[in-house]
Protein backbone atom coordinates (compact mmCIF):
# COMPACT_ATOMS: atom_id res chain seq x y z
CA UNK A 1 0.00 0.00 0.00
CA UNK A 2 2.80 2.47 0.82
CA UNK A 3 4.51 1.88 -2.35
CA UNK A 4 0.93 2.61 -4.49
CA UNK A 5 0.44 5.75 -2.21
CA UNK A 6 3.97 7.08 -3.12
CA UNK A 7 2.76 6.56 -6.49
CA UNK A 8 -0.14 8.54 -6.66
CA UNK A 9 2.27 10.92 -5.23
CA UNK A 10 4.62 10.87 -7.33
CA UNK A 11 2.35 11.40 -10.48
CA UNK A 12 0.15 14.48 -8.25
CA UNK A 13 4.09 16.09 -8.63
CA UNK A 14 4.42 15.16 -12.19
CA UNK A 15 1.03 16.63 -13.22
CA UNK A 16 1.39 19.64 -10.86
CA UNK A 17 4.60 21.00 -13.30
CA UNK A 18 1.77 20.91 -15.83
CA UNK A 19 -0.89 22.66 -14.36
CA UNK A 20 -1.01 25.23 -16.62
CA UNK A 21 -2.66 22.72 -19.10
CA UNK A 22 -5.39 21.94 -16.83
CA UNK A 23 -4.68 20.82 -13.12
CA UNK A 24 -7.49 20.07 -10.91
CA UNK A 25 -7.26 18.72 -7.14
CA UNK A 26 -10.35 17.56 -5.02
CA UNK A 27 -11.28 16.87 -1.48
CA UNK A 28 -14.13 15.51 -0.14
CA UNK A 29 -15.14 14.22 3.40
CA UNK A 30 -18.41 12.66 5.10
CA UNK A 31 -19.44 11.36 8.32
CA UNK A 32 -22.91 9.36 8.58
CA UNK A 33 -24.95 7.65 11.46
CA UNK A 34 -27.84 5.66 11.68
CA UNK A 35 -30.04 4.32 14.08
CA UNK A 36 -29.96 0.39 12.26
CA UNK A 37 -27.32 -2.13 12.25
CA UNK A 38 -26.52 -0.95 8.47
CA UNK A 39 -26.99 2.50 6.59
CA UNK A 40 -30.12 2.86 4.56
CA UNK A 41 -29.60 1.09 1.05
CA UNK A 42 -28.84 4.15 -1.44
CA UNK A 43 -26.25 5.70 1.34
CA UNK A 44 -23.59 3.02 -0.18
CA UNK A 45 -25.48 1.22 -2.70
CA UNK A 46 -24.31 2.83 -6.48
CA UNK A 47 -21.81 4.64 -4.69
CA UNK A 48 -18.68 3.51 -6.80
CA UNK A 49 -17.92 1.35 -3.64
CA UNK A 50 -16.89 3.84 -1.53
CA UNK A 51 -19.11 3.46 0.77
CA UNK A 52 -20.49 0.06 2.63
CA UNK A 53 -23.71 -0.64 5.07
CA UNK A 54 -21.12 -0.33 7.58
CA UNK A 55 -19.24 2.74 6.98
CA UNK A 56 -19.21 5.90 9.38
CA UNK A 57 -16.84 8.13 7.59
CA UNK A 58 -15.50 8.76 3.98
CA UNK A 59 -12.48 10.72 2.88
CA UNK A 60 -11.48 11.16 -0.48
CA UNK A 61 -8.96 12.85 -2.38
CA UNK A 62 -8.68 13.31 -6.33
CA UNK A 63 -6.23 14.86 -8.53
CA UNK A 64 -6.05 15.04 -12.35
CA UNK A 65 -3.78 16.20 -15.34
CA UNK A 66 -5.34 17.35 -19.09
CA UNK A 67 -3.34 18.51 -22.04
CA UNK A 68 -5.25 19.13 -24.70
CA UNK A 69 -2.86 18.89 -27.48
CA UNK A 70 -4.97 19.99 -30.59
CA UNK A 71 -8.75 19.39 -31.85
CA UNK A 72 -8.49 15.88 -31.58
CA UNK A 73 -5.97 14.53 -29.51
CA UNK A 74 -6.56 14.88 -25.42
CA UNK A 75 -4.48 13.58 -22.53
CA UNK A 76 -5.39 12.67 -19.24
CA UNK A 77 -3.61 11.13 -16.08
CA UNK A 78 -5.58 11.01 -12.82
CA UNK A 79 -5.63 9.19 -9.43
CA UNK A 80 -7.67 9.42 -6.29
CA UNK A 81 -6.93 7.89 -2.74
CA UNK A 82 -10.10 6.95 -0.62
CA UNK A 83 -10.39 6.70 3.19
CA UNK A 84 -13.48 4.86 5.04
CA UNK A 85 -14.24 2.60 7.51
CA UNK A 86 -17.19 -0.20 7.48
CA UNK A 87 -16.46 -3.83 6.37
CA UNK A 88 -13.36 -2.97 4.22
CA UNK A 89 -12.00 0.09 6.03
CA UNK A 90 -8.47 1.58 6.01
CA UNK A 91 -6.86 3.73 2.73
CA UNK A 92 -6.92 2.76 -0.75
CA UNK A 93 -6.55 4.15 -4.23
CA UNK A 94 -10.02 5.02 -5.86
CA UNK A 95 -8.45 5.47 -9.04
CA UNK A 96 -5.49 5.63 -10.95
CA UNK A 97 -5.39 5.50 -14.55
CA UNK A 98 -4.23 7.37 -17.96
CA UNK A 99 -6.87 7.94 -20.35
CA UNK A 100 -6.60 9.06 -24.45
CA UNK A 101 -8.40 10.95 -26.23
CA UNK A 102 -8.04 10.78 -30.27
CA UNK A 103 -11.19 12.07 -32.26
CA UNK A 104 -13.81 10.09 -31.69
CA UNK A 105 -11.76 7.28 -29.86
CA UNK A 106 -11.30 7.09 -25.84
CA UNK A 107 -8.88 5.01 -24.30
CA UNK A 108 -8.30 4.13 -20.18
CA UNK A 109 -5.70 2.29 -18.80
CA UNK A 110 -5.60 1.87 -14.62
CA UNK A 111 -8.28 1.89 -12.37
CA UNK A 112 -11.24 4.52 -13.42
CA UNK A 113 -14.31 4.27 -12.86
CA UNK A 114 -17.39 4.24 -15.00
CA UNK A 115 -18.60 7.55 -15.94
CA UNK A 116 -21.90 8.66 -14.36
CA UNK A 117 -25.22 7.63 -16.26
CA UNK A 118 -28.68 9.45 -15.86
CA UNK A 119 -27.67 11.65 -13.65
CA UNK A 120 -27.28 8.92 -10.65
CA UNK A 121 -30.59 8.84 -9.96
CA UNK A 122 -31.44 5.34 -12.07
CA UNK A 123 -32.06 2.10 -9.87
CA UNK A 124 -29.43 0.32 -11.86
CA UNK A 125 -27.18 3.54 -12.81
CA UNK A 126 -28.14 3.00 -16.35
CA UNK A 127 -26.37 0.18 -16.73
CA UNK A 128 -28.31 -3.44 -15.20
CA UNK A 129 -24.41 -5.32 -15.88
CA UNK A 130 -22.29 -2.47 -14.57
CA UNK A 131 -23.84 -0.09 -11.95
CA UNK A 132 -20.66 1.29 -9.97
CA UNK A 133 -22.07 -0.39 -7.48
CA UNK A 134 -18.55 -1.39 -6.83
CA UNK A 135 -15.25 -0.41 -6.56
CA UNK A 136 -13.33 0.23 -10.39
CA UNK A 137 -11.89 -2.72 -12.10
CA UNK A 138 -8.05 -2.38 -13.38
CA UNK A 139 -7.93 -2.87 -17.00
CA UNK A 140 -8.18 -1.02 -19.90
CA UNK A 141 -11.27 0.21 -21.62
CA UNK A 142 -11.80 1.92 -25.41
CA UNK A 143 -14.67 3.44 -26.46
CA UNK A 144 -16.38 5.55 -29.14
CA UNK A 145 -17.53 8.70 -27.88
CA UNK A 146 -19.65 9.40 -30.83
CA UNK A 147 -21.43 6.67 -33.45
CA UNK A 148 -19.77 6.62 -36.56
CA UNK A 149 -22.22 6.49 -39.44
CA UNK A 150 -22.80 3.91 -41.90
CA UNK A 151 -25.60 5.33 -43.86
CA UNK A 152 -27.44 8.77 -43.01
CA UNK A 153 -30.39 6.30 -41.17
CA UNK A 154 -28.04 4.06 -39.61
CA UNK A 155 -25.11 4.27 -36.83
CA UNK A 156 -22.91 2.12 -34.78
CA UNK A 157 -21.08 2.37 -32.02
CA UNK A 158 -18.44 -0.05 -29.73
CA UNK A 159 -16.62 -0.85 -26.66
CA UNK A 160 -13.83 -2.94 -25.75
CA UNK A 161 -12.06 -3.55 -22.16
CA UNK A 162 -10.48 -6.46 -20.45
CA UNK A 163 -9.71 -6.21 -17.29
CA UNK A 164 -8.52 -7.94 -13.74
CA UNK A 165 -10.30 -9.57 -10.67
CA UNK A 166 -8.73 -9.28 -7.23
CA UNK A 167 -7.33 -12.21 -5.52
CA UNK A 168 -9.08 -12.58 -2.51
CA UNK A 169 -12.24 -14.70 -4.58
CA UNK A 170 -13.11 -18.26 -5.06
CA UNK A 171 -11.55 -18.05 -8.32
CA UNK A 172 -8.08 -16.19 -7.22
CA UNK A 173 -6.92 -13.79 -10.51
CA UNK A 174 -10.42 -14.46 -12.91
CA UNK A 175 -10.04 -11.76 -15.91
CA UNK A 176 -12.91 -10.37 -17.76
CA UNK A 177 -13.35 -9.92 -20.73
CA UNK A 178 -15.45 -7.11 -22.08
CA UNK A 179 -16.83 -6.15 -25.59
CA UNK A 180 -20.47 -4.16 -26.70
CA UNK A 181 -22.09 -3.12 -30.00
CA UNK A 182 -25.14 -0.41 -30.95
CA UNK A 183 -26.86 -0.08 -33.86
CA UNK A 184 -29.40 2.81 -34.06
CA UNK A 185 -32.13 3.80 -36.25
CA UNK A 186 -32.03 7.17 -37.10
CA UNK A 187 -35.73 9.07 -38.07
CA UNK A 188 -34.59 12.42 -37.74
CA UNK A 189 -32.08 14.68 -36.04
CA UNK A 190 -34.21 14.24 -32.87
CA UNK A 191 -35.83 10.59 -32.96
CA UNK A 192 -33.29 7.67 -32.58
CA UNK A 193 -33.96 3.81 -31.73
CA UNK A 194 -31.41 2.01 -30.90
CA UNK A 195 -29.94 -1.60 -29.76
CA UNK A 196 -27.25 -2.81 -28.28
CA UNK A 197 -25.60 -5.89 -26.54
CA UNK A 198 -23.32 -5.99 -23.85
CA UNK A 199 -21.16 -9.07 -23.20
CA UNK A 200 -18.35 -10.01 -20.60
CA UNK A 201 -17.09 -13.36 -19.82
CA UNK A 202 -15.02 -13.95 -16.32
CA UNK A 203 -12.14 -16.25 -17.64
CA UNK A 204 -8.77 -17.40 -16.44
CA UNK A 205 -7.49 -17.34 -12.55
CA UNK A 206 -7.03 -20.43 -10.45
CA UNK A 207 -9.94 -22.45 -8.76
CA UNK A 208 -9.87 -24.32 -5.61
CA UNK A 209 -11.44 -27.28 -7.11
CA UNK A 210 -10.24 -27.04 -10.53
CA UNK A 211 -7.04 -25.65 -10.79
CA UNK A 212 -5.48 -23.07 -12.90
CA UNK A 213 -8.48 -22.15 -15.66
CA UNK A 214 -7.41 -21.63 -18.83
CA UNK A 215 -5.94 -18.37 -20.36
CA UNK A 216 -3.75 -18.14 -23.23
CA UNK A 217 -4.14 -16.49 -26.06
CA UNK A 218 -6.51 -19.27 -27.83
CA UNK A 219 -8.72 -19.11 -24.90
CA UNK A 220 -8.82 -15.62 -24.99
CA UNK A 221 -10.49 -16.39 -28.48
CA UNK A 222 -12.71 -18.70 -27.25
CA UNK A 223 -13.76 -16.16 -24.45
CA UNK A 224 -14.16 -13.30 -27.00
CA UNK A 225 -16.36 -15.34 -29.53
CA UNK A 226 -18.46 -17.26 -26.71
CA UNK A 227 -17.32 -20.94 -27.90
CA UNK A 228 -16.72 -23.59 -25.72
CA UNK A 229 -13.70 -24.70 -23.59
CA UNK A 230 -10.85 -26.68 -25.04
CA UNK A 231 -8.81 -30.01 -23.37
CA UNK A 232 -7.95 -28.09 -20.59
CA UNK A 233 -11.39 -26.78 -19.13
CA UNK A 234 -13.49 -27.97 -16.88
CA UNK A 235 -16.52 -30.80 -17.85
CA UNK A 236 -18.77 -28.27 -17.86
CA UNK A 237 -16.95 -25.00 -19.88
CA UNK A 238 -16.17 -27.85 -22.75
CA UNK A 239 -19.92 -28.64 -23.15
CA UNK A 240 -21.10 -24.82 -22.87
CA UNK A 241 -19.19 -21.53 -23.33
CA UNK A 242 -15.51 -21.10 -21.74
CA UNK A 243 -15.47 -19.36 -18.13
CA UNK A 244 -18.79 -17.20 -16.91
CA UNK A 245 -20.04 -15.46 -19.17
CA UNK A 246 -23.15 -12.98 -18.97
CA UNK A 247 -24.43 -9.73 -20.49
CA UNK A 248 -27.37 -7.03 -21.43
CA UNK A 249 -29.26 -5.99 -24.72
CA UNK A 250 -30.39 -2.81 -24.34
CA UNK A 251 -33.78 -1.24 -26.62
CA UNK A 252 -34.12 2.36 -26.64
CA UNK A 253 -35.80 5.46 -27.99
CA UNK A 254 -34.65 8.87 -27.40
CA UNK A 255 -36.80 12.07 -28.24
CA UNK A 256 -35.43 15.62 -28.61
CA UNK A 257 -38.15 18.24 -28.61
CA UNK A 258 -38.38 21.87 -27.49
CA UNK A 259 -39.90 21.51 -24.19
CA UNK A 260 -38.65 17.91 -23.13
CA UNK A 261 -35.63 15.22 -23.47
CA UNK A 262 -37.00 11.66 -23.79
CA UNK A 263 -35.13 8.62 -23.04
CA UNK A 264 -37.61 5.36 -23.17
CA UNK A 265 -35.48 1.64 -22.62
CA UNK A 266 -35.48 -1.32 -21.79
CA UNK A 267 -32.48 -3.30 -20.53
CA UNK A 268 -32.33 -7.27 -19.96
CA UNK A 269 -29.92 -9.96 -18.48
CA UNK A 270 -28.38 -12.77 -19.36
CA UNK A 271 -26.53 -15.56 -17.88
CA UNK A 272 -26.67 -18.10 -20.96
CA UNK A 273 -28.38 -19.14 -23.98
CA UNK A 274 -31.85 -19.48 -22.45
CA UNK A 275 -31.72 -15.29 -21.58
CA UNK A 276 -29.58 -14.74 -24.84
CA UNK A 277 -32.67 -16.41 -26.67
CA UNK A 278 -35.05 -14.36 -24.14
CA UNK A 279 -36.27 -16.95 -22.30
CA UNK A 280 -36.79 -14.90 -19.02
CA UNK A 281 -38.57 -11.78 -20.70
CA UNK A 282 -39.55 -9.55 -19.06
CA UNK A 283 -36.89 -9.71 -16.50
CA UNK A 284 -34.89 -6.74 -16.99
CA UNK A 285 -35.47 -2.97 -15.89
CA UNK A 286 -38.02 -1.02 -18.00
CA UNK A 287 -37.65 2.89 -17.93
CA UNK A 288 -38.37 6.27 -18.62
CA UNK A 289 -35.83 9.00 -18.14
CA UNK A 290 -36.99 12.44 -18.90
CA UNK A 291 -34.98 15.99 -19.08
CA UNK A 292 -37.58 18.90 -18.86
CA UNK A 293 -36.04 21.83 -20.50
CA UNK A 294 -38.47 24.82 -19.20
CA UNK A 295 -38.55 23.56 -15.67
CA UNK A 296 -36.37 25.68 -13.99
CA UNK A 297 -36.23 24.01 -10.59
CA UNK A 298 -36.33 19.92 -12.35
CA UNK A 299 -33.22 18.78 -14.39
CA UNK A 300 -34.10 14.77 -14.52
CA UNK A 301 -36.67 12.67 -13.45
CA UNK A 302 -36.24 9.10 -13.62
CA UNK A 303 -39.48 6.16 -13.79
CA UNK A 304 -38.38 2.31 -13.35
CA UNK A 305 -39.49 -1.12 -13.10
CA UNK A 306 -36.89 -3.71 -12.28
CA UNK A 307 -37.67 -7.80 -12.09
CA UNK A 308 -35.32 -10.67 -11.77
CA UNK A 309 -37.80 -13.31 -11.54
CA UNK A 310 -38.35 -15.17 -14.33
CA UNK A 311 -34.34 -16.43 -14.37
CA UNK A 312 -35.68 -18.79 -17.81
CA UNK A 313 -37.67 -20.83 -15.34
CA UNK A 314 -37.36 -22.55 -12.23
CA UNK A 315 -34.05 -25.07 -12.73
CA UNK A 316 -34.92 -28.73 -12.95
CA UNK A 317 -31.40 -30.72 -11.60
CA UNK A 318 -30.16 -33.18 -14.11
CA UNK A 319 -31.81 -31.41 -17.67
CA UNK A 320 -29.93 -29.42 -19.51
CA UNK A 321 -31.09 -26.17 -20.31
CA UNK A 322 -32.97 -25.77 -17.03
CA UNK A 323 -30.15 -24.87 -14.85
CA UNK A 324 -31.70 -21.87 -13.97
CA UNK A 325 -30.50 -18.33 -14.94
CA UNK A 326 -29.20 -17.66 -10.97
CA UNK A 327 -28.10 -13.87 -11.76
CA UNK A 328 -24.47 -12.93 -10.84
CA UNK A 329 -23.61 -16.39 -10.13
CA UNK A 330 -21.67 -19.21 -11.27
CA UNK A 331 -21.02 -22.78 -10.39
CA UNK A 332 -17.20 -22.30 -11.33
CA UNK A 333 -16.62 -19.11 -10.56
CA UNK A 334 -18.69 -18.33 -7.26
CA UNK A 335 -17.58 -15.46 -6.23
CA UNK A 336 -19.74 -14.58 -9.18
CA UNK A 337 -20.43 -11.34 -11.03
CA UNK A 338 -18.96 -9.14 -7.87
CA UNK A 339 -15.81 -7.70 -7.26
CA UNK A 340 -14.31 -7.03 -3.57
CA UNK A 341 -17.80 -8.74 -2.35
CA UNK A 342 -19.92 -6.07 -4.52
CA UNK A 343 -22.19 -6.62 -7.01
CA UNK A 344 -20.78 -4.58 -10.11
CA UNK A 345 -24.47 -4.59 -11.50
CA UNK A 346 -28.17 -4.83 -10.73
CA UNK A 347 -27.46 -3.40 -6.59
CA UNK A 348 -30.69 -5.34 -5.51
CA UNK A 349 -28.89 -8.72 -6.19
CA UNK A 350 -27.60 -9.68 -2.67
CA UNK A 351 -24.53 -12.32 -3.12
CA UNK A 352 -23.78 -14.24 -0.67
CA UNK A 353 -20.35 -14.83 1.82
CA UNK A 354 -17.36 -15.81 0.45
CA UNK A 355 -17.80 -18.52 -2.64
CA UNK A 356 -21.37 -18.92 -1.44
CA UNK A 357 -24.72 -18.53 -3.95
CA UNK A 358 -26.75 -15.60 -3.64
CA UNK A 359 -28.79 -14.19 -0.71
CA UNK A 360 -31.51 -13.02 -3.00
CA UNK A 361 -31.42 -12.66 -6.56
CA UNK A 362 -35.23 -12.53 -7.26
CA UNK A 363 -37.19 -9.48 -7.16
CA UNK A 364 -39.60 -6.75 -7.91
CA UNK A 365 -38.82 -3.18 -7.68
CA UNK A 366 -40.52 0.18 -8.66
CA UNK A 367 -38.42 3.00 -8.17
CA UNK A 368 -38.51 7.29 -8.91
CA UNK A 369 -35.48 9.11 -9.17
CA UNK A 370 -35.35 13.15 -9.30
CA UNK A 371 -32.50 15.61 -9.44
CA UNK A 372 -32.81 19.65 -10.05
CA UNK A 373 -31.55 23.14 -8.58
CA UNK A 374 -32.77 25.84 -6.99
CA UNK A 375 -30.37 28.63 -6.80
CA UNK A 376 -27.25 28.06 -4.82
CA UNK A 377 -29.24 24.43 -3.75
CA UNK A 378 -29.07 21.37 -5.98
CA UNK A 379 -30.43 18.19 -5.07
CA UNK A 380 -31.23 14.75 -5.66
CA UNK A 381 -33.63 12.20 -4.48
CA UNK A 382 -34.67 8.59 -4.85
CA UNK A 383 -37.74 6.22 -3.85
CA UNK A 384 -37.56 2.30 -4.48
CA UNK A 385 -40.11 -0.42 -3.50
CA UNK A 386 -38.91 -3.57 -3.66
CA UNK A 387 -40.63 -6.91 -3.16
CA UNK A 388 -37.61 -9.61 -2.75
CA UNK A 389 -38.37 -13.99 -3.06
CA UNK A 390 -35.10 -14.51 -1.94
CA UNK A 391 -33.89 -17.44 -4.99
CA UNK A 392 -35.04 -20.68 -6.89
CA UNK A 393 -33.34 -22.98 -3.99
CA UNK A 394 -33.67 -20.62 -1.26
CA UNK A 395 -36.84 -18.67 -1.65
CA UNK A 396 -37.93 -16.40 1.64
CA UNK A 397 -40.72 -18.08 3.66
CA UNK A 398 -43.18 -15.16 3.15
CA UNK A 399 -41.97 -12.54 0.62
CA UNK A 400 -39.84 -9.42 2.23
CA UNK A 401 -41.60 -5.66 1.39
CA UNK A 402 -38.91 -3.12 1.72
CA UNK A 403 -39.12 0.67 1.21
CA UNK A 404 -35.79 2.42 0.09
CA UNK A 405 -35.63 6.47 0.37
CA UNK A 406 -32.73 8.94 -0.75
CA UNK A 407 -32.91 12.55 -0.48
CA UNK A 408 -29.24 14.88 -0.98
CA UNK A 409 -29.01 18.61 -0.86
CA UNK A 410 -26.10 20.51 -1.68
CA UNK A 411 -25.61 24.04 -1.13
CA UNK A 412 -22.93 25.97 -3.39
CA UNK A 413 -20.33 28.49 -1.29
CA UNK A 414 -17.33 30.51 -2.17
CA UNK A 415 -15.34 28.08 -0.08
CA UNK A 416 -16.79 24.95 -1.52
CA UNK A 417 -19.91 22.56 -1.23
CA UNK A 418 -22.06 21.58 1.57
CA UNK A 419 -23.74 18.19 1.53
CA UNK A 420 -26.71 16.90 3.34
CA UNK A 421 -28.73 13.80 3.04
CA UNK A 422 -30.78 11.62 4.88
CA UNK A 423 -32.33 7.99 4.42
CA UNK A 424 -34.89 5.86 5.40
CA UNK A 425 -35.26 1.93 4.76
CA UNK A 426 -38.47 0.45 5.79
CA UNK A 427 -38.61 -3.45 6.00
CA UNK A 428 -41.13 -6.13 7.51
CA UNK A 429 -38.57 -8.80 7.51
CA UNK A 430 -35.52 -6.99 8.27
CA UNK A 431 -34.50 -4.20 10.96
CA UNK A 432 -35.61 -0.55 9.60
CA UNK A 433 -32.86 2.23 9.72
CA UNK A 434 -32.79 5.98 9.48
CA UNK A 435 -29.37 7.21 8.45
CA UNK A 436 -28.11 10.93 8.47
CA UNK A 437 -24.52 12.39 6.20
CA UNK A 438 -23.08 15.59 6.53
CA UNK A 439 -20.29 16.40 4.04
CA UNK A 440 -18.23 18.93 2.37
CA UNK A 441 -16.35 19.13 -0.79
CA UNK A 442 -13.64 21.62 -2.24
CA UNK A 443 -12.56 21.46 -6.07
CA UNK A 444 -9.88 23.70 -7.05
CA UNK A 445 -9.09 24.17 -10.60
CA UNK A 446 -6.17 26.06 -12.46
Amino acid sequence: MKSLIKLILLLFAITSCFAQEGFDVSFEGRALASTGADNPFWFYANQKGRLDSKSNVLGLVQASYKNQFNENNQLEIGGGLLANDGVYDGVKIDELYVTYNWKILQASAGIKHRAEKLRGISSVGGDIIWSNNARALPGIYVEMTEPIKIFKWLEAKGTFGHYFMEEDRYVKNAQVHHKSLELALVFSENDRLSGSMKHYVQFGGTSPVYGEQPHTFSDYIRAFFGRSGGETANGGDQINSLGNGLGSYELAYSMNRDDYKLRLYFQNLFEDASGIELNNFPDGVWGAYLEPKKVSWLDAVVLEYVQTVSQSGRPVAGIYGKEGDRYFYNFTYRSGWTFNERTIGLPFIKPGNFGEENINDRSYVIHLGATGSLRKFSYRGKLSYVTNLGTYKESYETNEHSLYGYGELEYTTSFGILIGSAGLDWSDRTQNSLGVALGYRYKLTK
